[in-house]
């Protein structure tokens, strides 16, 4: 904060030292046309000592500025004010403009002096000087609509981000749900059909799965080494389901490290499964991998089974349309996702800026 005031003040002074320097330059000039041989330096002490009236002023014109604003609610009161503020201090800095130029012109005071130099001045000077004072108070105002400016815009974008939070948090608490509960069923059915062994072992790993899941809640954003860890914990539980499921992980090593979505892929394996692996018994296979392309990376999930519909490819169900808003949320339209009909199955494609830390 003080180093802003510094910055503030300084600002201020220098501007009133190039006043000082304009005017003295320009009082030269005429002395030199006139035939006269006064010190450059000499007027320009004087007009600096002068125009550092205003500079003293300044402040506190600043503060009437904040004090009193011109708004809509108080345009008129506010600009009456203004004009009484600027008659009296004008007149204030006349009578200090004159006091000076009588120890200039004499050497001492006096009053028959003040009033001459004092009525010179009025006559000459006053509409100068009312506009100098106008013109501090318009840049006043306008530093503090844009402070206000730049506050309204900072808050904005903390309910903005507070937003965006809170909306990830709710597409988190509806997909967490929405996979416990398809798990759970899985586990039901397995039961019914009386194979006990399996659904105590899928069990185990839910649980395992579900720690997982509350430990990285509180991150948006993982490495990919851990995601790809808890998508295999995920995958561990489908084959109690289905002995055959071939699942294949394409190596992603120097990858590891960049960030992701947390669980951004169990969705897209567990679609794959729903829609695809379950839908034909030819269909065993699900690739995973991940491709560096720059600035970007790609993860994609390819399954076998049946080929998108049309209806189906417009058609999301809970968990993609939960990829694809949390994707938007985070990334905006530096992300992407498309479902394609590939080689006798489907590929989802993820798209999303690298990001390292």
């Amino acid at each position: 904060m003080l180093r802003k005031l510094q910055k503030k003040d300084i600002a201020i002074y220098l501007v009133w030292v190039f006043a000082a320097l304009f005017t003295s330059t320009q009082l030269y000039l005429k002395t030199l046309d006139a035939g006269g041989e006064e010190s450059w330096l000499k007027l320009f002490l004087i007009q600096f000592l002068v125009w550092s009236i205003w500079g003293m002023l300044s402040p506190f014109i600043f503060w009437l500025g904040k004090r009193f604003r011109i708004d809509r609610q108080t345009y008129y009161s506010g600009i009456l004010l203004h004009l009484a503020f600027a008659i009296v201090l004008v007149l204030f800095y006349l009578s200090i403009y004159s006091i000076i130029w009588n120890f200039l012109g004499i050497g001492s005071f006096s009053w028959d002096t003040f009033k001459l130099y004092f009525k010179v001045f009025f006559l000459n000077l006053f509409h100068w000087h009312f506009f100098i004072y106008m013109a501090i108070i318009g840049i006043a105002h306008a530093i503090q609509y844009q402070k206000e400016s730049e506050e309204r815009q900072d808050k904005a974008k903390d309910l903005e981000r507070q937003l965006l939070v809170s909306e990830l948090n709710t597409l988190k608490a509806q997909l967490s749900p929405h996979f416990l509960f398809n798990t759970i069923n899985n586990v039901v059915s397995t039961v019914e059909q009386g194979k006990n062994k399996i659904a105590s072992g899928m069990l185990v790993r839910l649980g395992s799965f579900l720690r997982s899941t509350l430990e990285e809640s509180k991150h948006d954003l993982i490495p990919l080494k851990k995601e790809i860890a808890y998508l295999q914990e995920y995958l561990e539980i489908e084959k109690f389901r289905n002995s055959q499921l071939n699942v294949v992980i394409h190596p992603h090593d120097e990858l590891d490290h960049c960030r992701v979505p947390n669980f951004i892929l169990q969705p897209l394996v567990e679609n794959a499964i729903k829609h695809g692996i379950s839908k034909t018994n030819e269909a065993k296979r699900i690739e995973i991998g991940v491709e560096n392309l720059g600035e970007t990376i790609k993860l994609w999930v390819y399954n076998e089974g049946p080929s998108l519909t049309e209806k189906a490819s417009i058609k999301k169900g809970v968990g993609l349309s939960s990829t694809v808003s949390r994707l938007q949320f985070v990334y905006g339209d530096s992300a992407q996702f498309k479902l394609l009909s590939v080689n006798d199955g489907v590929l989802a494609e993820i798209r999303l800026p690298s990001q390292k830390k």
